[in-house]
């Protein structure tokens, strides 16, 4: 497994994280149906033995059970936990109530990366960082990031801290959900040193190569649009493309769709899972990458796909 650095001031974690945004969700995700906490326990050490070190959850997802599930079930002396907090009301004692809410269901002192879910135009964006970085002062905080920001609301949000800085910015980007690169974020947290953590990596499944046109999509495939018929047709010429490619270095499509993120240093994966297996393919899409002309034919095939 790669690590990389959670920005400047961060810790050293794996370039494949695990995403929880499944754990504890039942409507959506199937938990207590599709699968079972014994499937957590079961991913968890899974994740441990493949080298990944990194679980990212939210105050949102499951209504808070993803958080106390990873508290019950996550050893905390072998993983770095990142949660994310729902910007609804900006004020000192509100952003407290919600991390305190966030450390009782993690059982934890503290967190290692705290994040802003998404901006809230409606909130003092100076009044969120303020109160994020007097968090950090008092040791319940280790690092500070934000998710789902463009490039000029992170530039103001930085502005508000004094003593600190931002590690990271969560973001969809992925091989179909290329966002990142046209709007500049790719480039100014390169040049910054922010991390970007991708969310969907694998574009909730479509990059797996798992669903072909006329698949049945359920729960929250049912309104993405890479889920699409239409999309999921125009997507097979890249989808083969990205198979081609992952095979000649013996790995498999969702491996080669990972791969594809990593080429940049400063991004870290982190996939979901509901099996173990699913986590112990994830980790092979570190460790290894695509060739310069194996990158042109990809690019050339998603050219292709928007056009």
């Amino acid at each position: 497994m790669e690590y990389r650095s959670l920005g400047r001031s961060g810790p050293k974690v794996s370039a494949i994280g695990l995403g929880a945004w499944q754990w504890g969700s039942r409507g959506y995700w199937r938990y207590g149906d599709g699968y079972s906490k014994e499937d957590l326990v079961s991913i968890v050490e899974a994740a441990r033995t493949s080298g990944i070190n990194l679980i990212d959850t939210a105050e949102a997802y499951g209504r808070g059970e993803s958080e106390r599930l990873i508290g019950e079930l996550v050893p905390r002396d072998e993983f770095l936990i990142a949660t994310k907090f729902l910007p609804i009301a900006v004020s000192a004692s509100a952003v407290e109530r919600h991390l305190e809410r966030s450390l009782r269901r993690l059982g934890t002192s503290s967190v290692d990366l705290y994040q802003v879910h998404w901006h809230n135009p409606l909130l003092s964006l100076r009044g969120t960082m303020r109160c994020l970085e007097a968090m950090v002062k008092r040791g319940r905080i280790r690092h500070i990031g934000v998710s789902n920001f463009d490039v000029p609301t992170l530039m103001k949000a930085r502005e508000f801290l004094s003593t600190t800085d931002i590690v990271s910015n969560q973001i969809r980007y992925n091989l179909l959900n290329r966002g990142a690169e046209s709007d500049g974020m790719l480039d100014y947290c390169r040049k910054e040193g922010i991390a970007i953590l991708t969310w969907s990596p694998l574009e909730q499944g479509v990059l797996t190569g798992k669903f072909p046109p006329g698949a049945k999509v359920r729960g929250w495939r049912r309104v993405n649009r890479f889920f699409h018929q239409s999309n999921l047709r125009r997507s097979e010429a890249l989808l083969d493309a990205l198979r081609v490619a992952s095979e000649a270095h013996g790995h498999t499509t969702s491996q080669g769709a990972l791969a594809w993120l990593l080429r940049h240093d400063n991004v870290i994966a982190i996939p979901g899972a509901s099996k173990p297996e699913q986590v112990l393919s994830n980790a092979g899409g570190s460790g290894w990458s695509f060739e310069e002309r194996e990158l042109e034919d990809l690019d050339g095939a998603y050219a292709r796909f928007v056009a």
